[in-house]
């Protein structure tokens, strides 16, 4: 039999040669056309042949020839190329349909009644405790979560640290205070050989259990979260000032929503209800902002005249002295030294009436003359009003003080003498 050998020119005629091949098995001879055909064809006339190729091979056969038939009408050039690639009827050179299911029977279920009965129902505080240890292994999981995988490697270092301390400080606290010190506990505290065995807590942290302070009891085993907290309650009520309900209410805030109702129940039964606190009166404000009842306008209020504001308020007509002014202290002297009697003499119309008890000197105003400013000026041992008197230690304290200048100078007019200047 011969074998096809078409022109390079023509592919469609290539293409057909090639089937024939293939259907006669001479897959080395149809290897070798697909060789000649890749070397004699142009890159548009082979992008078309591999995409008629891929879409033979991967979409089954419905999905195939719709695609065909599109790059049919879309590219007209290629027109022969396509009808010699578009497989025949039981060739099978396409992508089989897949079986369908076997028709089967549907039988739907039956409808399910559920039932609880109450009288087999356990209430959260009746169960009996077990030990918690998920939070325990899920604290060790996350410690070794960081730790390197390579025993032989160098673990990796953070751009940052990873800690979020903000995060731990605003932590929810799971566990209850420690019964000693009144401290917040891990939740690790909890899980101890006692809890094992199914005694319950002792209720202490790592630092009281250490230092052997006492604890809450032990509790049989098979008890209830029930017998737990009244014994948590009984230890606390016996060690601890409970004459108000502050404590207790402190053990129910920290408490989960199972051991809430539990102690709320015991308060009411063993404690008395706090006395209750007087309000604390309540003042009557004043607006600062108001209608004057005197000028009827609408002004600041004066915190003295009520309804007044400042300027119709008697007592806020009292003269005022300015800072640094020295008449709060001329008022002082004159009570000291007393005033003069003696009535003002006239002035002429338009000038300021002038103070019998006060005295001017040289533009300064002079304490007035009393009967003890009398009895000093005619005093033998004063020399004059105002002057302090002169004591024998004081002549002697200023003679030792000429003395000690006059020695100075004499040492500094030598020419070898060290002079010592001290600076003031």
């Amino acid at each position: 039999m011969s074998n096809p050998i078409p022109q390079r020119h023509d592919p469609p005629e290539a293409i057909r040669a090639i089937r024939i091949l293939v259907q006669a098995k001479n897959l080395r001879m149809a290897k070798q056309q697909v060789r000649q055909l890749q070397k004699g064809s142009d890159d548009a006339t082979w992008a078309m042949i591999v995409e008629i190729a891929n879409t033979l091979r991967f979409k089954t056969d419905t999905v195939a020839r719709t695609k065909l038939r599109k790059l049919w009408r879309d590219n007209e050039q290629f027109r022969p190329l396509i009808e010699a690639c578009v497989s025949k009827p039981g060739e099978r050179q396409y992508i089989p349909e897949p079986p369908k299911p076997a028709q089967t029977t549907t039988t739907w279920a039956s409808k399910v009644d559920q039932r609880v009965d109450p009288g087999k129902r356990i209430e959260p505080s009746e169960r009996v405790r077990t030990p918690n240890t998920k939070i325990i292994h899920d604290y060790e999981k996350s410690l070794t979560r960081a730790e390197r995988d390579d025993p032989g490697t160098d673990p990796p270092e953070p751009d940052s640290d990873p800690h979020d301390y903000d995060q731990a400080a605003v932590i929810h606290i799971s566990t209850s205070l420690c019964v000693s010190c009144r401290l917040e506990r891990p939740a690790i505290d909890d899980f101890t050989e006692r809890v094992q065995l199914g005694r319950g807590v002792d209720g202490l942290c790592d630092e009281c259990r250490s230092l052997g302070r006492p604890g809450l009891p032990e509790l049989p085993a098979g008890h209830t979260l029930t017998d737990q907290v009244h014994a948590r309650l009984d230890y606390l009520a016996e060690h601890f000032h409970t004459d108000s309900r502050g404590l207790f209410r402190q053990e129910w805030r920290y408490a989960d929503q199972h051991a809430r109702p539990i102690i709320s129940a015991w308060v009411k039964t063993h404690t008395t209800p706090d006395a209750e606190t007087a309000a604390p009166p309540r003042h009557e404000t004043i607006d600062l902002n108001s209608w004057c009842r005197s000028c009827g306008e609408y002004r600041q209020l004066s915190d003295r005249g009520k309804d007044l504001c400042f300027d119709c308020d008697p007592h806020c007509w009292q003269s005022v002295a300015p800072a640094g002014s020295i008449a709060v202290r001329h008022e002082q002297y004159q009570h000291e030294f007393g005033t003069d009697t003696a009535k003002p003499t006239s002035t002429p119309p338009g000038e300021p009436p002038k103070s019998a008890s006060h005295n001017t000197s040289a533009g300064r105003e002079t304490p007035p003359k009393t009967e003890r400013t009398a009895a000093l000026a005619k005093s033998p041992t004063a020399s004059k009003v105002g002057e302090p008197p002169v004591s024998a230690d004081t002549n002697a304290w200023s003679g030792a003080r000429a003395l000690a200048q006059e020695r100075r100078r004499a040492i500094s007019r030598r020419p070898d003498a060290v002079v010592k200047r001290s600076i003031r």
